[in-house]
């Protein structure tokens, strides 16, 4: 394969598996970093993506840990591996937050199932529970299906750079590209292992 190649697949192999709720990348590793510095990393489920932007797109609770992260220091990495390919993605970018009142926030929420929405009606990310499956808060002040709305962020990572790796018995195989603003590619290169 040729770099081309190589980078175009990359896209189209994420554009493919955004569809295909057990695919590989379709769970994918964020990594952002705390207020102390401190390193954090937890799978995040790919929504959307934008190959000619190179924008990749994650929803979240507004009151988790990472939001706070990444409204702190907006750069961040994504990894993701595929055990059946050997291959792994490496991105690091910036990410744009999208509030929940944000129109943009407004519009995504619409399209939702219901049990999608229903995930955002709960106590905050990684308060304690009494026991595991304690019921959902109630909102009756709300409207079905509303539950959660206020919550609801969404992520939109730009890439900057992308490290492509291949495991191989034969000859492990890498490759870097980077990108401007606005997505375009402006460098690749083969790199050593």
């Amino acid at each position: 394969m040729t770099l081309t190649q190589i980078e175009e697949s990359v896209w189209e192999t994420l554009h493919a598996d955004v569809q295909r709720p057990g695919s590989s990348f379709r769970y994918l590793n964020l990594c952002s970093v705390d207020h102390r510095q401190t390193p954090k990393a937890r799978i995040v489920v790919l929504r959307k993506i934008d190959p000619r932007k190179r924008t990749l797109e994650f929803h979240t609770d507004t009151r988790s840990p990472k939001w706070r992260e990444l409204t702190g220091n907006p750069s961040a990495a994504v990894l993701g591996y595929c055990a059946e390919t050997r291959l792994q993605f490496r991105f690091e970018g910036h990410v744009t937050l999208f509030e929940p009142s944000s129109d943009y926030a407004l519009t995504v929420w619409s399209s939702l199932p219901l049990h999608t929405r229903g995930t955002y009606a709960g106590g905050p990310p990684g308060d304690e529970l009494p026991e595991p499956h304690a019921p959902i808060e109630a909102f009756q002040d709300q409207p079905e299906g509303q539950q959660g709305r206020d919550r609801f962020g969404i992520i939109v990572f730009s890439v900057t750079s992308l490290d492509w790796f291949k495991l191989s018995r034969e000859s492990n195989i890498r490759a870097q590209f980077g990108y401007d603003d606005n997505g375009g590619l402006m460098s690749s290169s083969w790199v050593n292992p």
